[in-house]
């Protein structure tokens, strides 16, 4: 089996948070895995991951040219074209903006004769699969010969095409772990189909199948591996102050940043968060500012010994990848993430999957939807996020406060500072909505999937139950009711961990069942 891990962030999702390859070993003695990843050349991947019957390969970067670029230009007019979602629609505005979309109407046209026929019968991208070859990728399917091909997105990170392309002319059954809620509306090229494709939840599931045309057999939801850890056992409060280096006796703001590239004023929002700490506005307060992989510690040295603020960007340093990140995500930085989360106050973002984290733990947060000093056009602006499609199922719940200048930013970081429970039933929904599982299995989930289509394909030596079978069994949530009954809310006094989580599994129960109910 060929398993696909094209950077750190997948295999902290993939490998590490429910241990992938140890499970698909133990399920099945006779399983040899070949992990294609460019952190091959990082000695202590390697290290973490060599195993008898693993062997670790380089999946290098990956850029479209000649016949295969034309191709994918066609196929990416002709989705576009179509202006299926909003978020589609604002982002073809914003690349129009930058000219880097040319001659739309001319390559939508052409693509509708040979790209669109095939959407619904096998793939946009089938044309392109046809004519394109990858030499070094033929190569590695005749020496291994895999019976199953396991990747890490839809075919929206380049370097996994010439995997999944080859598969497909190999007749090599593919499956997509898909890592992020908004691959399905959100991209300016749409994924590709796979055999099979494991999703978060029903909303995903539903768009895969109406914007790209997957047969809703093919779908399995199985929950976001990712958050697993979110769901065990938190650090105390206390020692977790004294790991950031927080004063515990203040209230804590998380502010996670975005790459520069999508917003560059989070600067500016932190001066002013530190303005208002400074005139007493947000009472007895900190800021742990935790840095996106892709935002540089450097942008920030103005707050470098500041009161009250801590800069952190808590990944392992790796080989850089074909997309430019030079991070590994690490078990203890997943766990330092939930820990963030849980004992937060406030969380501060623009338009974030962190959004959703925080409703985990029912952390209250405030979207950023302004610029820097002067506003910027709408097709460059914050603002522009929050009609995103993926984003507007976060909204739409009032699960969290859109702030439109920085005075409304500091009024509701103020007001959630001194009422945590405002906005607890729409955290509530967002977490049923997008987790859709809150037993923390959802790895356990994904490996019996994988497990399921190698038994399907008659190469697998254990007893596992098809694709269209019963999912693997969930853990009865009334466990957790007898847990941590007595749905405590959270405070910023010492909180043990089952405080931490007993305030929002209760809410969450109660949320659940009358979200089955209806």
């Amino acid at each position: 089996m060929f398993v696909s891990v094209p950077h750190g962030t997948s295999a902290g999702n993939m490998l590490r948070s429910g241990g992938l390859l140890d499970r698909l070993q133990a399920s099945d003695a006779n399983l040899n895995i070949l992990l294609l990843s460019p952190m091959a050349n990082d000695a202590a991947f390697v290290r973490e991951f060599e195993r008898p019957r693993v062997r670790i390969v380089d999946l290098p970067g990956h850029t479209p040219s000649g016949l295969e670029a034309r191709l994918l230009a066609i196929v990416q007019a002709s989705y576009l074209s179509r202006g299926q979602t909003e978020s589609v629609r604002i982002r073809l505005a914003e690349a129009r903006a930058n000219g880097v979309i040319r001659w739309l109407g001319v390559k939508g046209a052409i693509g509708r004769v040979l790209v669109e026929p095939f959407t619904r019968n096998g793939s946009r991208y089938a044309l392109a699969d046809r004519l394109v070859s990858h030499a070094a990728m033929d190569r590695l399917f005749d020496e291994h010969r895999p019976v199953l091909v396991v990747a890490a997105n839809p075919g929206l990170v380049f370097s996994e095409v010439p995997l999944l392309r080859t598969a497909r002319r190999r007749g090599v059954p593919s499956m997509a772990i898909d890592p992020s809620w908004d691959n399905f509306t959100n991209k300016l090229i749409p994924v590709r189909q796979v055999d099979r494709l494991i999703v978060w939840n029903e909303i995903m599931k539903s768009q895969a199948v109406d914007l790209h045309g997957y047969d809703p057999g093919s779908i399995s939801v199985a929950g976001a591996p990712q958050f697993d850890p979110h769901f065990r056992t938190r650090t105390p409060r206390e020692e977790f102050f004294r790991r950031i280096g927080a004063d515990p006796a203040r209230k804590l703001i998380a502010l996670t940043t975005t790459p520069r590239s999508l917003y560059r004023h989070h600067d500016h929002v932190l001066r002013v968060l530190v303005a208002a700490i400074e005139r007493g506005e947000l009472g007895v307060a900190q800021i742990l500012v935790r840095l996106h992989p892709r935002d540089e510690v450097d942008a920030y040295r103005e707050f470098a010994g500041l009161p009250h603020v801590i800069i952190e960007k808590p990944f392992r340093d790796t080989v850089k990848v074909a997309d430019g990140l030079a991070i590994d995500v690490m078990p203890e930085h997943q766990r330092h993430l939930g820990d963030t989360l849980c004992h937060a106050d406030v969380v501060v973002n623009v338009a974030s999957t962190i959004s959703i984290e925080a409703c985990i733990f029912d952390t209250p947060v405030v979207n950023i939807c302004f610029d820097g000093p002067a506003e910027e056009p709408y097709v460059t602006s914050a603002r522009r996020y929050y009609s995103f499609t993926h984003y507007v199922n976060i909204t739409r719940r009032d699960a969290v406060r859109v702030a439109g200048s920085p005075a409304e930013m500091v009024e509701w970081v103020g007001r959630y500072l001194q009422d945590p429970s405002i906005d607890r039933a729409g955290r509530r929904h967002v977490v049923a909505d997008q987790c859709q599982f809150t037993d923390g299995r959802s790895s356990e989930r994904v490996v019996e999937l994988v497990l399921n289509e190698l038994a399907v394909r008659g190469e697998s030596g254990g007893e596992h139950r098809g694709w269209r079978g019963a999912p693997l069994a969930r853990r009865d949530d009334r466990e957790y009711q007898a847990v941590f009954e007595g749905g405590a809310t959270k405070t910023s006094g010492d909180a043990s961990s089952a405080e931490c989580r007993r305030h929002f599994y209760h809410g969450l129960l109660s949320a659940a069942s009358t979200r089955a109910a209806a």
